[in-house]
C-alpha cells in the first residue's frame, strides 16, 4: 500500500467509521484506491506543470515541478482519499431534486443590467417600499 493509500485508510477510519465499516477488505480496498490516486495525481502533475521551459535551470524546473505537483494533490485528495465528512453528512440529509434555492443567488452582481432578473426584483422590492404619495 502506498502513502496515499495508507492517509485514505487513516482519514477514512478516524472521520468516516460507517462507510470504512462497510468495507469488506480494507487492506486490498485502500492499495488499489493508492494507486488511483498516484496515477491521477501524476497524470495531473504533467498537465499542471507543461513543457520544460526554454533556458529553465535546475531550481526553476523543480520549482515548477513541484508546484505542479502539490496542485494536483489539492484537486485529487479531496475526491478520492481526504473526502469530507460533512460533504457526505450533507448529501444523505439533502432531499432529492433541486439543490439551487428558490430565492436566487445571494450575491449582488457587479454589472447593474436592468433586464437582469435579480435587477427586476430589486427594483419591485423598491417600488413596494416606496410610500405612494396621494393624487389629486
Amino acid at each position: 500500500m502506498n502513502h496515499y493509500g495508507a492517509q485514505a485508510q487513516k482519514h477514512w477510519r478516524t472521520y468516516l467509521p460507517q462507510r470504512y465499516a462497510t468495507i469488506e477488505d480494507p487492506s486490498s480496498f485502500f492499495s488499489t484506491l493508492g494507486e488511483q490516486a498516484a496515477e491521477q495525481i501524476e497524470q495531473r502533475t504533467r498537465e499542471l506543470a507543461g513543457p520544460d521551459q526554454p533556458g529553465e535551470g535546475y531550481l526553476g524546473k523543480l520549482g515548477r515541478l513541484n508546484a505542479a505537483k502539490q496542485m494536483a494533490e489539492e484537486e485529487i485528495l479531496p475526491e478520492l482519499v481526504l473526502i469530507d465528512p460533512n460533504a457526505e453528512q450533507a448529501a444523505d440529509e439533502t432531499p432529492t431534486g433541486s439543490t439551487t434555492p428558490a430565492a436566487g443567488p445571494t450575491w449582488t452582481p457587479l454589472v447593474e443590467d436592468p433586464n437582469d432578473p435579480w435587477w427586476q426584483r430589486v427594483e419591485e422590492e423598491d417600488d413596494e417600499d416606496e410610500p405612494q404619495t396621494p393624487t389629486r
